[in-house]
């Protein structure tokens, strides 16, 4: 398995959205996207993930596709967010995605993206990362504590 920064090609654009794809079938079999249906997208918008994926590279972040050969098998996508000055840590970093398609799970390719990414929380002096799960994502979840992550709160909503 190699793992490589995201470019600006035609190869990880694509890679991209077959990885994408993958998650958001998995998403909604699970019922995780339901949260789309509170606040109701008119029709998905053309051109998301090129503009997710443009959005990622330009994020002055961290962007890291693992590969076998020239399949995808999956990426980590992260970014340090400045915090309120009221916080003593005056940043946190942000693991916005980490996604690996199904036929290379249980491969440890989850845990050397977020061990990639760590490094480079790290080498940036940060003390703290974040996550946001679906509480219906229980594998995620479940990784997720063995990494050492601990549910501080819920985000709730109600329609009016």
């Amino acid at each position: 398995m190699e793992y490589v920064p995201a470019k600006d090609t035609k190869e990880d654009f694509d890679g991209f959205v077959k990885l994408e794809a993958e998650f958001d079938s998995h998403y909604v079999t699970i019922g995780a996207g339901e949260q789309y249906t509170r606040i109701p997208f008119l029709e998905k918008p053309k051109g998301t993930d090129s503009k997710e994926f443009e959005y990622q590279l330009k994020k002055d972040g961290f962007f890291v596709f693992a590969k076998d050969g020239t399949e995808y098998a999956g990426y980590v996508f992260g970014y340090i967010k400045e915090l309120d000055p009221s916080y003593k840590a005056g940043h946190v970093g942000i693991l916005d995605s980490i996604i690996v398609a199904e036929k290379y799970r249980g491969k440890g390719i989850s845990t050397k993206l977020r061990d990639l990414f760590f490094e480079w929380l790290h080498s940036k002096d940060i003390a703290f990362c974040q996550l946001e799960v679906k509480t219906q994502n229980t594998e995620a979840l479940e990784i997720y504590k063995k990494w050492g992550f601990e549910i501080d709160e819920l985000r709730m909503w109600k329609k009016f």
